[in-house]
């Protein structure tokens, strides 16, 4: 809630000195607090969701033998969500984020290819970009309702 609160500052010292200013009459701050509450439920919901996808990726590939280097890379895709890297990753974006050779990141992805963790985009060529390949029960995304 917090966090929440911190984000809508302004709006928060607004409503506090609209309330104060009009008689102590706490309908609007009432208001404004259960939204910014709902807004904050929905944040947390919206950590756990990806949380349990991260998990779900590293539960279904944790047998595959990854290097540092894959592994790293791996978790830069997962915190970026289910939408990845706009115009999906290729050696020259990994290159930026792992201090490696060109050959060294096509190696890589072509591991993480073969091992099912990426799965090539459409068309290829010179220009090859990747997603993470989620789980089958993941590629939805994490269940709306986390008691499901």
């Amino acid at each position: 809630m917090a966090a929440a609160i911190m984000t809508r500052r302004q709006a928060y010292y607004a409503i506090l000195e609209h309330t104060q200013r009009h008689g102590l009459a706490i309908t609007e701050w009432l208001d404004w607090f259960l939204a910014t509450l709902e807004a904050a439920i929905r944040d947390a919901l919206d950590q756990v969701r990806h949380l349990l996808l991260k998990a779900q990726f590293w539960r279904h590939h944790d047998r595959a033998a990854l290097n540092t280097r894959e592994t790293k890379l791996l978790n830069r895709l997962l915190d970026a969500g289910p939408d990845g890297f706009e115009g999906g990753l290729n050696a020259r974006k990994y290159m930026g984020m792992v201090p490696v050779s060109k050959a060294t990141a096509t190696r890589d992805l072509t591991d993480l290819l073969a091992k099912g963790c990426l799965q090539r985009r459409p068309g290829g060529g010179r220009s090859t970009s990747y997603d993470l390949r989620w789980p089958a029960e993941s590629v939805a995304g994490a269940p709306d309702d986390p008691g499901r």
